[in-house]
């Protein structure tokens, strides 16, 4: 008898939803970290009500999947469609997964899985423009004059504005100076206002960094990596000296991120979206889409989103939902700044919730 792989290999792990929406890199990293394991006979993966976060992926073997009162309600068979993503993922369990035969599967911390996914899923470095146009400095009242003309500002409570600029540190950078670091947690939210800066982007450990724009004043960027609680997805480097203003991550969520944010409960969801006033946006990947979704939602993963935002109605809000809140999230605030109405569905969907 051959032996058992110690791992599955990693065209296997790609097929699976959604670890298959991970760029080449990133995939491998969480490859690193995984191995396959074994699951007897009769044996649970899991029980009904606990809170284990982990994300299991069935390989091989029959898992039942079990009710309150141990009635099997599904059984996944490893190697088909069906069994391409994660196992009853959500948290607490609803159901007990138990092997009905021997079962090869591997296992990937969720918390890890998503924030990758969001991070792999922002897209390009994206980056403000406040006007300036080519000038080499901003004077102080020009760049928050410039500020309050976004209308993503223009929304923020008096209050919280005011002690925005208050809270926004003066830095002085000089030339070489690293600003931001890909991979690295993201701390600030920054403004240029003196200076240049060259942002790159490096796809895999070893891999030249690829140019991705230059920043001049009037820049602003950093603010998806903290909204997501997620890395850093470029460096900024900067090509001169200069001056940058930036607000820390526990600011910009209070008086930024967080006042602008709407949360809807299912419940409340449903009804704005039953009376025409809102439109549910799945943004998660098209296969977790197809693997259950919200009754007449629209289907625009967070990657694409910005390309086709042209195409929302801007009249309408946007009730927005992933697995959890971190990508749903990202997109609210993507749809904020282009001056479209959104709000975040609280506590994420999950394919059996309905």
């Amino acid at each position: 008898m051959p032996p058992v792989p110690a791992k599955p290999s990693l065209d296997t792990v790609r097929s699976f939803s959604p670890l298959n929406g991970l760029r080449e890199d990133s995939l491998r990293q969480v490859y690193a970290r995984i191995g396959l394991k074994t699951l007897p006979v009769n044996k649970e993966l899991f029980r009904l009500g606990s809170r284990n976060s982990t994300a299991f992926f069935l390989v091989s073997g029959t898992l039942e999947l079990r009710d309150a009162d141990n009635k099997v309600i599904r059984e996944l068979v490893g190697g088909t469609p069906e069994s391409l993503h994660r196992i009853a993922h959500q948290v607490p369990r609803r159901v007990t997964a138990r092997a009905k035969t021997e079962v090869g599967y591997f296992e990937v911390d969720d918390n890890l899985l998503d924030v990758m996914l969001t991070w792999d899923q922002t897209g390009s470095f994206e980056v403000g423009e406040l006007g300036g146009g080519q000038a080499e400095e901003m004077a102080e009242g020009d760049w928050m004059s410039a500020l309050l003309q976004i209308d993503l500002f223009q929304r923020i409570p008096p209050a919280n504005l005011q002690a925005l600029f208050m809270r926004m540190e003066r830095v002085e950078v000089d030339a070489g100076q690293t600003i931001v670091e890909q991979d690295a947690d993201g701390d600030f939210f920054y403004v240029m206002t003196a200076g240049r800066a060259l942002v790159t982007r490096k796809s895999g450990a070893h891999a030249k960094p690829v140019k991705l724009a230059e920043l001049g004043p009037g820049s602003c960027f950093g603010e998806e990596a903290l909204i997501a609680n997620e890395r850093r997805n470029a460096t900024v480097q900067m090509l001169s000296g200069g001056v940058v203003h930036r607000l820390a991550k526990e600011d910009f969520n209070a008086l930024l991120s967080d006042s602008l944010t709407r949360y809807f409960s299912r419940e409340d969801a449903d009804a704005a979206v039953s009376s025409g006033q809102a439109q549910w946006l799945d943004v998660r990947l098209p296969s977790e889409f197809r693997h259950g979704a919200i009754a007449g939602a629209l289907n625009v993963p967070l990657i694409m989103l910005r390309a086709r935002i042209s195409a929302l109605d801007p009249n309408k809000r946007y009730i927005c939902y992933c697995d959890s809140q971190r990508r749903s999230s990202v997109a609210a605030f993507i749809l904020q700044q282009a001056g479209i109405p959104s709000g975040v569905l609280r506590g994420g969907f999950h394919p059996s919730s309905g």
